[in-house]
């Protein structure tokens, strides 16, 4: 009887592995499509920016001023419309939380960050982990808000000595650990989704930290401390 529990309880822990896993992959993924996109869309502005400033060289060359004053304004327009929140020493990090913070304002919702630029101690993959499945965590959070309501996301990554400390808060309509106490997933792919909490303890617990997911003024919070 006890060995048919064990092989049920350790069969129970290879699937829940391979979950992670399978999430973990799909993050790094998005990571590797993101950094592309990032790349992609840098050589597109660069393509049209030089053949903005050759028009404008023209228009000047045959005294069109406001025509090239008005090119210079649409084209000022388009680059200040992409916004890099943050410049870090980890492409991992600039990668994610730019295109979280990115995807989030395009949808109204208001971003802020303040981060340190060294991330050393912290493997890639954590924290490519830690940080999509937090944000993302946010983002959704926010998307369900109404349109009208005061939606905003900030996330804050200071650093002491070699402990690390990643706050990320998000407005929220509703008290959510009244309603969903073990913050599990309201998407019905229940199979695929829900293992972000999970990942975020483990990776505390890996760097001999400690997570806490609480709740103020309003405010849904997600703190990890990392010991590098």
């Amino acid at each position: 009887m006890f060995y048919v529990i064990y092989s049920l309880f350790f069969k129970n822990a290879q699937i829940k592995n391979m979950k992670v896993l399978s999430v973990k992959e799909q993050y790094m993924e998005q990571y590797v499509n993101n950094a592309e996109t990032q790349y992609e869309l840098i050589r597109k502005i660069r393509h049209d920016i030089k053949n903005q400033l050759s028009a404008v060289y023209f228009m000047l060359s045959k005294n069109e001023t406001q025509e090239a004053m008005n090119l210079i304004s649409k084209s000022c327009s388009v680059v200040n419309g992409i916004e890099t929140y943050v410049r870090t020493d980890s492409a991992v990090a600039n990668s994610i939380i730019n295109s979280k913070l990115s995807a989030a304002a395009a949808l109204g919702i208001k971003v802020s960050c303040i981060t340190v630029s060294d991330f050393t101690g912290i493997s890639e993959t954590d924290l490519c982990d830690l940080l999509s499945n937090s944000l993302e965590n946010a983002v959704t959070a926010c998307k369900n808000m109404p349109i009208d309501a005061n939606r905003f996301i900030y996330l804050e990554i200071g650093k002491e000595n070699n402990i690390y400390t990643f706050l990320i808060k998000n407005s929220m309509h509703c008290s959510v650990l009244n309603i969903n106490p073990q913050l599990k997933t309201t998407k019905s792919d229940k199979q695929n989704h829900g293992l972000g909490t999970a990942i975020i303890k483990d990776i505390a617990c890996k760097y001999n930290g400690r997570y806490d997911f609480y709740e103020i003024d309003n405010t849904f919070c997600c703190s990890v401390i990392l010991e590098t």
